[in-house]
């Protein structure tokens, strides 16, 4: 027996908006880094990640799980909250909001939007894309292979 998720998406989505709500509301409100206000804004994204799981939402559970994971290092204390850490997670709300209404059918969210807020948390979880450094170590292992095959190279 299997059972048609389907008919409960209506419901995720009203309460998916229900929780931007909360959060947008708590993020403007937010003076200091106050323990419940944090974890109020923490259990909307996580509510909202785990439903946009469950009706294979992905690209609204991926970039959500972003948001929960900043904010659980808020309020784990290993990010301090700041206020370009707020406008962030206020800028991630949209983008939520902004993902939930493709989902609808609506247009799709702006990819340029999405791509630099996602980009400003991975900056801020301390994941941004680094280029390579090859340590002198290595580089120096690499020229003594290099010469020990061939003398004349080195």
């Amino acid at each position: 027996m299997s059972i048609d998720l389907s008919q409960f998406i209506a419901t995720f989505l009203e309460e998916s908006y229900e929780g931007l709500e909360v959060m947008e509301s708590s993020l403007l409100d937010m003076d200091s880094a106050d323990e419940e206000t944090i974890n109020t804004i923490f259990r909307a994204a996580h509510s909202i990640k785990g439903g946009a799981g469950t009706f294979g939402f992905n690209e609204v559970a991926d970039f959500t799980h972003r948001v929960e994971t900043l904010l659980d290092e808020m309020r784990s204390g290993k990010q301090a909250v700041t206020g370009p850490l707020v406008n962030l997670l206020l800028e991630s709300v949209d983008c939520i909001k902004a993902l939930l209404e493709s989902v609808q059918g609506g247009a799709d969210a702006d990819p340029d939007m999405l791509a630099s807020v996602q980009k400003g948390l991975e900056m801020a979880l301390g994941r941004a894309q680094k280029k390579p450094r090859q340590s002198l170590r290595w580089m120096s292992w690499l020229r003594l292979l290099r010469w020990r095959i061939s003398p004349q190279a080195g």
